[in-house]
């Protein structure tokens, strides 16, 4: 499978980070930033899709990075990545995953394939609405005799199909692969998702 996502990896212990970086770089581009004010100069520069952030850092918090990121109105996947125990005020932290420290290859690494997955998830489910809203608009001007046969109105509609089904896809993998069912569960009834911890 081609990655092609792009993650930030923001840890004040260099080691840690570093290491993050290598377990990562065979599948993501990787940036690293070993300290909350390098990780926004970063943002500001290069297009970013997953970032892997530091609950507890010296200078700026990663609650505080999270709130600079958040302001910034783009959609990356943030998964927070502390030593701190959740408690209740994790209700209304605006993270996409969390995870405890120590934390092993295999779990970062699944942990960064679902966030992928979930972004591969919407940038398809954005299209199929957009071209859902195109053959409604099409079926309620024109003939349907008509259009159906026109080459281009085909194509939509195939687009369509294969979107769909690849939404299928992605879902079932979101639950089977990665135990992600809550955001499923929400979105196919039609309410607002939950955020995933």
């Amino acid at each position: 499978m081609t990655h092609s996502s792009t993650v930030l990896i923001v840890e004040d212990e260099e080691n840690l980070a570093d290491l993050f970086g290598i377990w990562l770089q065979e599948q993501f581009e990787v940036h690293v930033a070993y300290s909350g004010e390098d990780a926004l100069e970063i943002f500001a520069e290069e297009p970013i899709d997953i970032v892997l952030l530091d609950r507890r850092m010296p200078g700026l918090s990663g609650t505080e990075v999270l709130q600079s990121i958040r302001e910034g109105g783009d959609d990356q996947q943030v998964i927070m990545i502390t030593a701190v125990q959740p408690t209740e005020d994790l209700a209304s932290i605006d993270v996409d995953d969390y995870l405890l420290k120590p934390i092993d290859r295999t779990k970062l690494l699944r942990a960064v394939e679902a966030a992928e997955l979930v972004l591969t998830y919407e940038d398809s489910l954005t299209e199929l609405l957009s071209l859902t809203a195109r053959k409604a608009t099409l079926e309620a001007n024109l003939d349907k005799t008509e259009l159906e046969k026109d080459e281009r109105y085909r194509g939509l509609l195939q687009r369509i199909r294969e979107l769909e089904e690849e939404a299928d896809t992605t879902l079932q993998r979101l639950e089977t692969d990665y135990q992600i069912d809550m955001l499923v569960r929400d979105q196919r009834i039609g309410s607002q998702p939950v955020e995933q911890f």
